[in-house]
């Protein structure tokens, strides 16, 4: 059932944003860019792996809702939200859920994907998983499922006889998930990519492929075709693969079940020609997991969740999170970057009225290579954009935002930092930071390769516990900071000659 709550919301989202989108008064408490999942008897319940859905202007964000049965084998239902502008959500609620029967293989539910036939038909194909399966004499723990809706994706009937396992080993058929079906004009027929393992020398992880002619085909006739990929760095599991076609490049993403914990992506530029990769090869870093690419008439988006932290308010990150949305920009030589959503600029635009520590103005900050922090006013529990320029004048030291202050001071660090590191050419959050000299373990870093002198345009999204810093139109840094909301922060510089100028802050 939907939540009037959201669909109120969205409502007020279309009136305003037809008078020219700009955020403030009762809508702005309303706005919520990194939405959790949908509510379970009146508790938020967070958002795992999310499967896009772009129908007719409208943008499903079907996902994992990270939310139990009676039983702990019972787990994942399927829920769903609807956007149109990535800033307001309804809540359409469960569309797939688990069966709590310890014999069922869906026990609990898994990654899948959404899509149209021609005839307007919605067909879900899903990971059905079963942590028993062995002792309550089902094949493997996981199988390919099937779901249809004749009513415009309020309901869904699953088709209880098809069940697509492996062809291979025992092992490749326990871990056998997360499909991604698409349609081929080329090849004129239907693909389904599947995260699994290979044994061959060695035991390999790869995204296989089945091939049918038909979404309502049974599972018998969707047939192995090849190996679409297969990992070329690593033995992780590439998880959660999504692959689409933008202007005559070929792009296929996944997430590594690794150390690294990214999504990764890879791009050819002929239908059936060879992978290759960036030497920045990820969208965002570890705060962004599980993301998946969708289109949205001209524009390309990557959805991914935020992760809950394993220590609370500190540590590495856990499972289960925030949805968080970004527009994905393509470079002549087809790179893909990250860019904050254009719906974000147009519609917070109302500067929040933020001043400096004692009233003052925030002025552009000049640092000379001593540690300073300059002290603005505690964090709103709105939504909150900032914008402004960077230019490290020295490839040394880190500069940039610091949260988590326990007031409004100058020359101190809080809890956790966003860090520009010119000398190390990256980004990283800390999120442990204890003094000046121990910022402990980076939760959170991605590669950046700045230039002397050089002015980057850097955004920022807050909401919550989440924070994207979006540099140069280049780069994403997603990350989780569980102290920013009534804490202060401030603009800092720890041992770098550099410059912060023309901040805006809006909310």
């Amino acid at each position: 059932m939907k939540k009037m709550w959201a669909a109120t919301a969205v409502a007020a989202a279309v009136c305003l944003c037809a008078a020219g989108c700009t955020s403030g008064g009762a809508n702005q408490k309303r706005a919520n860019v990194f939405p959790v999942s949908t509510t379970e008897e009146g508790l938020d319940v967070t958002m795992g792996d999310v499967m896009p859905f772009y129908d007719d202007g409208v943008m499903n964000i079907y996902h994992l809702r990270n939310s139990t049965g009676t039983n702990s084998m019972f787990y994942h239902p399927i829920a769903r939200l609807t956007t149109s502008d990535y800033i307001h959500y309804t809540d359409e609620g469960v569309a797939l859920d688990f069966v709590e029967d310890v014999s069922s293989v869906d026990a609990a539910l898994g990654t899948g994907s959404f899509i149209k036939d021609e005839s307007g038909v919605y067909h879900c194909f899903y990971t059905g998983h079963n942590d028993k399966a062995g002792d309550e004499g089902l094949p493997y723990t996981e199988v390919i499922r099937h779901a249809t809706s004749n009513d415009g994706q309020k309901t869904w009937e699953k088709d209880e006889n098809f069940k697509l396992y492996g062809e291979k080993d025992d092992y490749t058929n326990n871990d056998f998930r997360d499909p991604y079906v698409y349609y081929d004009s080329v090849d004129s027929c239907y693909y389904m990519l599947i995260t699994t393992r290979q044994k061959k020398e060695s035991e390999i992880a790869v995204i296989q492929r089945y091939t049918a002619q038909s979404l309502s085909a049974t599972s018998a006739e969707w047939k192995y075709k090849d190996n679409f990929f297969e990992n070329d760095e690593g033995t992780y599991n590439m998880e959660c693969p999504s692959y689409i076609e933008l202007n005559g490049y070929y792009y296929l993403a996944y997430s590594e079940q690794g150390d690294n914990r990214v999504t990764h992506y890879r791009y050819r530029t002929t239908h059936d020609g060879e992978w290759k990769k960036f030497e920045r090869d990820s969208i965002d870093a570890s705060g962004f997991y599980a993301g998946r690419l969708e289109k949205a008439g001209d524009k390309l988006y990557a959805f991914a969740w935020c992760a809950r932290l394993s220590g609370g308010s500190s540590g590495g990150f856990d499972w289960g999170g925030n949805l968080v949305t970004h527009e994905l920009v393509q470079k002549e030589n087809g790179e893909l970057c990250a860019v904050i959503p254009q719906s974000y600029k147009d519609f917070f635009t109302s500067e929040a009225g933020y001043s400096a520590v004692g009233g003052e103005a925030i002025t552009d900050y000049e640092f000379d290579g001593t540690f300073k922090a300059h002290g603005i006013q505690r964090l709103s529990s709105n939504v909150t954009r900032m914008s402004f320029k960077i230019e490290a004048n020295e490839l040394k030291g880190n500069f940039g935002l610091t949260f988590g202050i326990d007031g409004e001071y100058n020359n101190r660090l809080g809890s956790a930092v966003m860090a520009f590191e010119p000398g190390q050419n990256k980004i990283t959050c800390y999120n442990g930071v204890s003094s000046v000299l121990r910022y402990g373990a980076p939760l959170a870093s991605v590669a950046f390769e700045f230039e002397k002198d050089k002015s980057y345009e850097a955004d920022v999204i807050i909401d919550g516990e989440v924070i994207t810093l979006y540099l140069g139109g280049e780069v994403a840094l997603t990350a989780r900071i569980t102290d920013m909301e009534e804490s202060g922060f401030a603009f800092y510089s720890n041992g770098a000659k550099a410059s912060i100028r023309e901040i805006k802050i809006y909310g």
